[in-house]
């Protein structure tokens, strides 16, 4: 792989990732809804969907990594953004007759009631998605396999976890919780949900490489699950976030945060992803709180930092 194309690079794994192909020495196009080193000359990141076939011409590239997506938003909004902008790729392919790797970013949401609680879940389970982000992200799925079995172009569909790690969004639990941290006092009060719930967490980083090494193997096709395989409680971790902040926070569960009926455990199923010789490390969560909380305080102004107001739980 020296040359590859990654939408939606300005996200929080799109970052990661191009941080991780860059180190590899492969030549990244950034395209993103803002400007970034690497993104083509003279185009306008906003503009990079209804010009895709103009770059993939310009950039031969041998992968492109389609990580462009919301996971919020009006239903028209949502299937814009996660399959509207996947179909404006493939119609570009189809026009080209190219055929690099297209790596389609999925997410653990597409399996929804095909989760049993604490059962690992793999990739043959029969998905029915339990919001309307997890029903677009399994429609892109479709749409690319079935866009694969049409023309021969060689797909990968990685159904990734919770990816945890430096410059998290807010619509993560973890994420608003550290930004609820960063504008507290050295003591406050930290509004959460239910906390003891366990989830297949890991970093962000180690995500991004098991990406650029499943691009490589020509046998990793299909849906392939990115996940650590271990579930952890979701209150170790923000204990671990408390103690690097510093703060001698309370922590205040809230109604309006509680998921009712969620389930305890979530966990993936990391069969397919060791076959492949791409199994994540260990989480280091001690570290990747750290960082997290480095990363948190390195942008947030010290002038801003002040008691939080009760925020909306996360979607």
């Amino acid at each position: 792989m020296r040359r590859a194309i990654v939408t939606g690079a300005d996200g929080f794994l799109g970052r990661h990732l191009v941080q991780e192909l860059e180190r590899r020495g492969v030549a990244v196009t950034a395209l993103a809804r803002r400007k970034r080193p690497g993104a083509p000359a003279g185009m306008h990141p906003a503009d990079w969907s209804a010009n895709i076939r103009q770059i993939i011409e310009a950039t031969a590239p041998e992968v492109i990594f389609q990580l462009a997506g919301r996971v919020s938003g009006t239903p028209a909004e949502l299937e814009q953004a996660n399959l509207g902008t996947t179909r404006q790729v493939m119609t570009a392919l189809r026009a080209l007759g190219a055929a690099p790797l297209l790596v389609c970013c999925g997410s653990a949401a597409e399996y929804g009631a095909a989760i049993s609680d604490g059962t690992p879940v793999d990739e043959t389970a029969l998905c029915v998605p339990a919001s309307l982000y997890g029903a677009m992200k399994l429609a892109q799925t479709n749409a690319v396999l079935e866009f694969s079995a049409a023309t021969g172009v060689p797909v990968l569909v990685a159904r990734i976890f919770n990816a945890i790690g430096p410059g998290m969004p807010a619509h993560l639990a973890l994420g608003d919780f550290v930004q609820q941290l960063v504008r507290l006092p050295p003591a406050g009060m930290l509004l959460v949900g239910n906390l003891g719930v366990s989830r297949d967490f890991a970093d962000v980083a180690d995500i991004a490489g098991a990406l650029a090494s499943l691009a490589q193997n020509p046998e990793a096709r299909g849906v392939v699950n990115i996940c650590s395989g271990r579930p952890t409680r979701l209150q170790t971790l923000v204990d671990r976030l408390i103690a690097h902040s510093g703060r001698s926070v309370s922590i205040q569960p809230v109604a309006e945060r509680m998921r009712p009926g969620e389930l305890g455990v979530i966990v993936g199923s990391t069969a397919r992803l060791g076959a492949l010789g791409a199994t994540l490390p260990p989480p280091a969560f001690d570290s990747i709180m750290a960082r997290i909380w480095r990363h948190a305080q390195a942008t947030q102004p010290t002038q801003t930092m002040q008691r939080a107001q009760p925020m909306a739980p996360p979607p």
